[in-house]
Parts: structure tokens; C-alpha cells; sequence
């Protein structure tokens, strides 16, 4: 028990030395950070966000298209 203790308290000082003397930003409530997890498992789901690769043939298609019309 004497080891969780301490464990536990060095954790606690270690957090509030970082949020006193580094900007760290708010974390979201769990609430949003389900929602946000939800939505990207959908869209990875669903497909609807393409790959690195697919956005780079899209968009040299575009650019290709762009150029022939011209």
C-alpha cells in the first residue's frame, strides 16, 4: 500500500509542476472525446476518408483535367 501511495503521490506533484510551469492545453470532456473517437470510426467505417495516396491521384487528376480544359 506504501508503494501506491507513492507512486500516486509522485504522479499528482508531477501533474501540477507540468500544468504550473508548461502551457498545457484543456483536455475535452469524455463526453466530446467519445463523440470525436465516433466519428472518425465512422468515417474509417464508411470510407469516406481517403488515403494519402488516393488524394494525391485525385487531385493530380484534377490538376491534369484542369490543364486539358484550358
Amino acid at each position: 500500500m506504501f508503494k501506491f501511495l507513492l507512486t500516486f503521490g509522485a504522479g499528482v506533484y508531477t501533474g501540477i509542476y507540468v500544468s504550473q510551469n508548461y502551457e498545457v492545453p484543456r483536455v475535452d470532456n469524455p463526453q466530446k472525446v467519445v463523440e470525436r473517437m465516433n466519428e472518425k470510426f465512422r468515417e474509417l467505417v464508411d470510407g469516406k476518408k481517403n488515403t494519402p495516396v488516393d488524394q494525391i491521384v485525385k487531385d493530380i487528376k484534377k490538376e491534369a483535367k484542369k490543364i486539358l480544359d484550358d
